[in-house]
């Protein structure tokens, strides 16, 4: 007869030929589109085991990850992602390299991206100043051009061409206080600033005292339910009183009225 220690590890060794290995299939993977730009959707795919968990990843050209995810793959062991690009982890232009990772498996696929140029911002005060200074070499070419056909004028007296000169110099003075007005103008729009950020906070601040009240307010609503409640059982309660004392009253009228009566008949 066999020890049983010896029997235990037959039937192990027997459970463990009979039983079948399952391991995860190698998983496959590609991107659509291969070639994309801006913030144009990227779809990863593939197939592997049935219902295994699959693990994404993307790297940048110089191989830093940038985006990663984890999907399980249907019952014909289909998986699907996707993910959007943008600033500021796809700020690179080149080969980016899509990774799918099951049981230790690991599949890659590249696509191309081509990535959109930053949005300037809009400055303000520098489009003013541009202007501004602008306006004064145009203020300077026609203060030589008027002076040149003023030049000309003067040697005729005609009284066309003194209204003309006159009318130039009026536009000249014009001018001048254009760029006097857009220097204030610049003033203005760098105060504007401020007081909106000054504007902003207050609201914040408001924002939050509002809400303060309007939690307070809720908080007040049992109280008054309760003391609402109150009231009206303390006005049922008075009508019910003020309704028994009158039966009373009547009682004891009724009550006097017979004894008065029977008093009446014996002294009669």
């Amino acid at each position: 007869m066999k020890p049983l220690p010896a029997i235990g590890a037959g039937l192990l060794a027997a459970f463990l030929l009979l039983s079948p290995v399952v391991m995860a299939a190698a998983p496959t993977i590609s991107v659509s589109p291969t070639s994309v730009s801006g913030s144009t959707p990227v779809t990863i795919s593939g197939t592997t085991t049935a219902s295994a968990s699959v693990g994404l990843k993307i790297e940048n050209p110089s191989g830093t990850p940038i985006w990663a995810d984890n999907v399980v793959a249907n019952a014909a062991g289909d998986y699907t992602d996707s993910v959007t690009p943008g600033q500021p982890v796809w700020s690179a232009s080149g080969i980016y390299t899509a990774f799918a990772t099951v049981g230790g498996l690991t599949a890659s696929a590249t696509f191309g991206y081509t990535a959109a140029p930053p949005t300037p911002a809009y400055n303000v005060t520098k489009a003013l100043i541009n202007i501004q200074a602008e306006i004064a070499i145009l203020q300077q070419d026609l203060k030589g051009n008027f002076t040149a056909l003023n030049t000309a004028m003067t040697a005729s007296n005609a009284v066309e061409q003194k209204d003309m000169k006159a009318n130039f110099t009026a536009i000249t003075t014009t001018l001048g206080g254009i760029t006097s007005a857009l220097s204030t103008l610049t003033g203005d729009v760098t105060t504007l600033g401020s007081s909106v950020s000054a504007i902003q906070s207050t609201l914040t601040t408001m924002q939050g005292t509002l809400t303060t009240i309007n939690n307070n307010v809720q908080a007040l609503n049992t109280p008054i339910n309760n003391a609402a409640t109150q009231a009206t059982d303390a006005v049922n309660a008075v009508n019910t009183t003020q309704t028994y004392v009158l039966v009373v009253v009547v009682l004891v009228a009724i009550t006097l009225v017979l004894e008065l009566a029977i008093m009446i008949r014996k002294l009669s």
